[in-house]
């Protein structure tokens, strides 16, 4: 039984300045359709919510939903999710100190940012079924750290 990639986009979530007409996510759902397999779609949906089969009755019944959220290079590196992180993600709450730099207000993502997005790979909160992109410049660079994200193997599986 194929992904219904369709369902999956209709039933998502965009948080941190991403939406679905926003050129990355426009390339995510361009890769996920025209450039990964069947059974990369699968790996994909196990890496976001740590199970490589749809919900029986379809995505609406995923709960929590499936989100995507842009995120900072640098705004969680190495120290996991806490449910701070996870709130002010799905709410857009900056840091404490960090909402300005040089007394303007920063965008979802700032240009030093978004200049490392390149290095960093997409991950995911699987708890909450949310994936937590960088706000690539090029398809091909979200096609590759995708493909190389999701082929890593790590997490869990339940069973």
């Amino acid at each position: 039984m194929r992904l219904d990639l369709r369902d999956l986009r209709k039933h998502t979530h965009y948080y941190g300045g991403f939406h679905d007409k926003h050129r990355v996510i426009a390339w995510l759902w361009a890769v996920l359709e025209r450039d990964f397999s069947e059974s990369e779609r699968r790996l994909f949906l196990k890496f976001v919510t740590s199970c490589s089969c749809p919900p029986l009755l379809g995505f609406s019944q995923l709960d929590p939903p499936f989100s995507i959220r842009c995120v900072e290079v640098g705004e969680d590196e190495d120290t996991g999710d806490t449910i701070g992180s996870v709130l002010r993600g799905f709410f857009t709450i900056p840091r404490r100190g960090s909402n300005r730099v040089g007394g303007e207000s920063r965008n979802a993502v700032s240009s030093a940012g978004s200049a490392s997005a390149a290095v960093r790979l997409p991950t995911s909160s699987t708890c909450f079924n949310l994936l937590k992109l960088p706000n690539y410049h090029k398809k091909a660079t979200l096609r590759d750290k995708l493909r190389y994200a999701i082929h890593s193997n790590t997490g869990f599986e339940l069973s």
